[in-house]
């Protein structure tokens, strides 16, 4: 099952925006109280296993910017369903091979997109928006995709931590009931850590917490928990050393050399204690919530990954929705927590939410996958970073900018114009200084190279008024522009100029006849055309205006058509 996209209708503040996740890892960025938070719960909403989580506060759509009360709150998955779902489906749908809805459910193939909602505002139901299926199908589909749905895991960096202690109530030994809220969580947790120990003397293992109660002696329950460690050390702790490792600096301020242990303080009470053993190999013992904050949160993030009861056989195909992650983390700990986040979304999708330059490093980051959240008279909506039309003075953009180390912005102000190299800039500085054409205000840019440019459209993007990249109507030129497609979404072609796109394969040499070639190579005693361009320019400056003004009619139409088709 693949989620194309998500749509989100008259969630809170949300009148209608959409979160495509055409990339694994989706940044979205904003100014705080923007929405992202929001965006983020909306999207929570889709897993039903998650209803209680935080006491479901995130299932409360109401827009409290408005007295109205909020009508017609979907969130809407846009899915394909893969071969094995096609396969699953039929047959989970116990359905006669011929009957109507079999064959309705044959129709389906994985290039069909299903249209997969949750009606916050009706029942809090989930449907099937397809028109063209009947009733019943609609009904088989809906409960096969709630079933199969991608696990969602969020982690709020603020308010989502470990508890002090995990108390169960005193009758789950024999009725096996959990809590509510923020203690749930951690309930099913431990309930997993002790199914995954396979441990020994404990038969029915799904019922492992239930069996280790029921466990009378104090020395084989400590036993039990002993070989609990080793499970946590090896799941936890060696994942800890490895981050740690691996970068040039600590990944936080907090030793390596630590142990995990579960303890049952008393009854059905349970805490996660840490042992640190740095000082001299003696013995320390702690709560996990009296470690560095970057231990905290690694572990409460390593935990809900490993040991939920959600995420077991199959550990990817999931939804990861991060709020604010690694804030407690230093820079290079968060250069390094992106690393981490880039290598859990290569079998997952991750969508979090951030401030930070530093998990926006370009080198992990496509551009194109930023999103930015903007909030204008209390309706929040969400704009890729390549179509962005918000205020950009408001300070929305500035992890952007600071992750592509942009420090001086002012060549970019106005309007601008990137040419895909240095020749092309001085085929349009001679014309500029010496026809006004294009127009002296216009800051003209070279670029180095026609896939070498992302930085300069990333500036011009943030400063400019507007701007165009101007390409040769070659090979090169048109896979730049995929490119950059790619890296800032497909509207960006908008701001892309092809030279000349009727005439196949024209370059900026073409511009020139043989007539002007052979006056420019007698000046500038160059042995190319493109060479003797900048000579011309910077060494011949008072031969410029004459060899402008005797151009052949067709050239200057030529030289014309590109300038005025740029269109700045």
């Amino acid at each position: 099952m693949h989620i194309k996209s998500i749509e989100i209708q008259n969630y809170r503040a949300i009148r209608n925006l959409n979160v495509p996740l055409n990339y694994s890892i989706n940044p979205i960025i904003g100014i705080n109280e923007s929405g992202k938070t929001s965006i983020l719960k909306a999207i929570l909403c889709l897993d039903k296993g998650r209803d209680k989580y935080n006491k479901g506060e995130h299932l409360e759509y109401q827009n409290k910017y408005s007295t109205r009360d909020t009508t017609d709150c979907k969130i809407i998955a846009s899915l394909k369903l893969d071969n094995d779902d096609l396969t699953n489906l039929k047959v989970n749908s116990k359905i006669n091979t011929g009957s109507e809805n079999y064959e309705e459910l044959s129709s389906i193939d994985n290039d069909l997109i299903i249209h997969y909602a949750r009606v916050l505002s009706k029942d809090k139901k989930f449907t099937i928006l397809n028109d063209n299926f009947s009733d019943e199908t609609k009904r088989k589909l809906t409960r096969y995709i709630q079933n199969n749905f991608p696990v969602i895991l969020y982690f709020d960096d603020f308010t989502d931590r470990v508890p002090e202690e995990v108390t169960f109530s005193d009758s789950y030994s024999t009725d096996g009931k959990l809590g509510r809220g923020n203690q749930r969580e951690w309930q099913q947790i431990i309930e997993e850590i002790l199914k995954r120990s396979e441990l020994e003397g404990i038969d029915d293992h799904e019922k492992a917490l239930q069996n280790y109660l029921k466990v009378e002696d104090r020395d084989r329950r400590q036993d039990i928990l002993s070989d609990i460690e080793d499970v946590l050390n090896h799941e936890i702790i060696e994942e800890w050393k490895k981050v740690k490792q691996r970068g040039k600096v600590n990944f936080a301020d907090d030793s390596e050399n630590l142990l995990l242990e579960l303890v049952n303080v008393e009854g059905n009470k349970f805490q996660f204690k840490v042992r640190d053993t740095s000082n001299e190999n003696r013995r320390r013992t702690f709560n996990v919530n009296e470690r560095s904050k970057g231990f905290q949160w690694f572990f409460n993030y390593m935990i809900k990954l490993k040991f939920n009861p959600r995420y077991t056989l199959k550990q990817e195909n999931s939804i990861f929705l991060l709020d604010e992650p690694g804030s407690y983390l230093h820079s290079s700990a968060q250069t390094e927590l992106l690393k981490e986040l880039k290598s859990v979304s290569e079998k997952n999708t991750i969508i979090y939410c951030t401030h930070s330059q530093f998990l926006l490093n370009p080198e992990d980051i496509k551009l194109g996958s930023i999103k930015i959240a903007n909030k204008v008279k209390s309706d929040i909506s969400l704009q890729l970073f390549g179509e962005y039309n918000g205020d950009r003075t408001s300070g929305a953009l500035s992890p952007i900018y600071q992750a592509l180390q942009i420090s001086n912005a002012s060549d970019f102000a106005g309007d601008v114009i990137i040419t895909e190299g240095i020749t092309d800039y001085y085929v349009l500085k001679m014309t500029q200084n010496y026809w006004n054409y294009p127009k002296k205000e216009t800051k003209i840019i070279p670029g180095s190279g026609a896939g070498n440019s992302t930085t300069l459209i990333s500036f011009a993007l943030g400063f400019s008024n507007s701007f165009k990249v101007v390409f040769d109507n070659d090979r090169a030129g048109l896979n730049a522009i995929k490119k950059y497609k790619k890296e800032f979404g497909e509207t960006i072609e908008r701001n892309f100029y092809l030279y000349h796109r009727d005439k196949r394969n024209f370059k900026l040499e073409n511009h020139f006849g043989p007539k002007e070639e052979k006056e420019i190579l007698k000046i500038t005693k160059a042995d190319t055309l493109k060479k003797s361009i900048p000579i011309l320019y910077l060494d011949y400056p008072e031969k410029v205006e004459v060899f402008l003004n005797t151009m052949s009619e067709k050239t200057k139409s030529l030289i014309g058509i590109t300038i005025n088709e740029i269109g700045i």
